[in-house]
Order: C-alpha cells, then structure tokens, then sequence
C-alpha cells in the first residue's frame, strides 16, 4: 500500500565516525530507513464536489439531552453524512484503503473525538463518533485503536466512493453525574488514503 499525501525511500546508511589519533575510540551507529515511492494516486474529491484533502464538516446543533441519552451503539444523534470520491485513479490500482487518526483528539477508550478543550466555550462531556455509511457496513470507525477494519473499496474504471456518517455521543467520562454542557464542538481527525 502507497500513502497519496506521503513519499517514502528505502536506503541504508551507516554513520562511522573515526579520530586520527589512536587515543580516541570510534563510535559506529548504523541507520535504516524503509518504504517505497510511488506515483500512483488518485483525485480525492468529497461529496459536496470540493476538490480538497482538508474537508470541515459542518454538524447539525442538537440539544444536550438528545446527546446524553444517545449510545454509540444506536449511532448517536445528529448524524451527518459524507463521501470521499475517488477518480482518474491510475489502471494499476485495484482497491483504496482510507485510515483515520488523531494525535490531540482521539479517546482510545471508545473510538471517538473528544472536544477541542481549548476552543473558548467549548462543550464538555461531548464526543464525536465516525461510522462507515455503507448498505452492508454500518460499523463505528474506531479512532486510534490498532484493531479496527478500515473501510476499503475496489475500484471500477478508475473510480471509488468511500461512505461515512458522524454524530454526537457522549463522552468517555460522561455519566449521570458528570453530565453533558452545553457548548461549542470542535474536533478533527486525519485520514490516509493508500492503494493497493
């Protein structure tokens, strides 16, 4: 698999540094560097028709009881729903694979994005959830954690559609007590979109 967004080369390089006088040891620390490089991607366009790799997803407002008695389970509340397309991908390609994470945001606990704490009036104890939005997979896409399936489409005549929706659930720490504030939502999640 290729990433579209990242170019890899494989080369290994062994750094020897030597002293001209025999007074001096030498240090050896040998350096391996491992991938590939590849031209073979595809335009990524979203389903609004934006031809773009930074997409903002605008959510619907919902009221805090609609979020504290939703579940990941039932698919939250307030879902909205998006598609990445795939075309002029090159004939080579047979199948695209789209991963998601998230270095500041993502609750390993459960798979969701947790609220920008920094954003000014911020919600609390809100999450969003990311599930594929496909006729025979409607599965949570969850965030961070190594055992989820990413959503892989084949490609027909150069071109794929990728399907998901996003909704509110609460957070991890929610609970009875430690209910959910009203407030602003703010996440975010980086995809990478690789081939086969």
């Amino acid at each position: 698999m290729f990433s579209n967004t990242s170019y890899y080369f494989s080369a290994s390089l062994l750094i020897t540094v030597l002293n001209i006088t025999s007074a001096c040891a030498s240090d050896t620390g040998l350096i391996t560097f491992d991938g590939a490089v590849t031209d073979a991607t595809c335009t990524l366009t979203t389903s609004n028709g934006l031809d773009s790799s930074n997409i903002t997803l605008s959510m619907p407002v919902v009221k805090k009881a609609e979020v504290s008695s939703a579940t990941i389970a039932s698919g939250g509340v307030g879902s909205k729903e998006f598609e990445f397309l795939l075309n002029d991908c090159p004939e080579a390609l047979t199948a695209a694979v789209i991963t998601f994470s998230s270095q500041q945001f993502a609750e390993l606990s459960n798979g969701t994005l947790k609220v920008d704490p920094t954003l000014s009036g911020a919600a609390q104890n809100v999450s969003i959830a990311l599930f594929n939005n496909t006729a025979d997979n409607k599965s949570q896409v969850k965030i961070g954690d190594p055992s989820d399936i990413p959503q892989t489409v084949a490609l027909a005549a150069g071109s794929g559609r990728f399907a998901y929706k996003a909704a509110y659930v609460p957070s991890a720490d929610w609970s009875v007590t430690n209910n959910v504030i009203s407030g602003k939502v703010s996440t975010n999640a980086t995809f990478t979109l690789s081939y086969e």
